[in-house]
């Protein structure tokens, strides 16, 4: 059964943002960390202006993680993921897995040696991409051997 938190969160390297927790199921398999943040998109959308909430930012979800002195950024939509290192120098590298709303999956994406991994759906032909859909779930994690953070859609 999925489990569900919903917390108000002060912010994190955002000035002066209040964010809502991101609401999203997680399984045995999937289970996300205690030490993720989530941030909600408009809080996170660099050129968000007040009031005007686009359809991509509404869409947008952002996920921070600390990890053995070392910042993560989890971030996807409706057309694109990607895990990034952003501060630090611990071990690991960044790790995606994508599945879309037509079931099509990516199997893990990672770079050994990079501090990011992604991946787009504007990288295949209008053809490809009705064949594979939209970016329905996303799993981030930063060394191969720990869970994965869920980020749905």
């Amino acid at each position: 059964m999925a489990s569900v938190t919903k917390r108000i969160i002060t912010s994190i390297g955002i000035a002066g943002a209040a964010s809502m927790l991101i609401i999203a199921p997680s399984s045995p398999a999937h289970t996300a960390s205690s030490t993720a943040t989530a941030l909600a998109p408009a809080a996170q959308a660099a050129d968000a202006r007040v009031g005007n909430d686009t359809a991509k930012a509404a869409h947008r979800k952002v996920v921070w993680k600390r990890r053995s002195g070392c910042t993560w950024l989890f971030e996807s939509s409706h057309t694109g993921a990607f895990t990034k290192k952003v501060q630090g120098s611990c071990t690991g590298h960044s790790w995606l897995y994508v599945q879309t709303t037509t079931g099509w999956k990516s199997g893990w994406i990672h770079r050994s040696g990079s501090n990011q991994a992604g991946f787009s759906i504007h990288a295949y032909s209008k053809e490809q991409r009705k064949r594979i859909g939209k970016v329905k779930f996303t799993w981030h994690k930063t060394q191969r051997n720990e869970t994965a953070q869920l980020i749905q859609h």
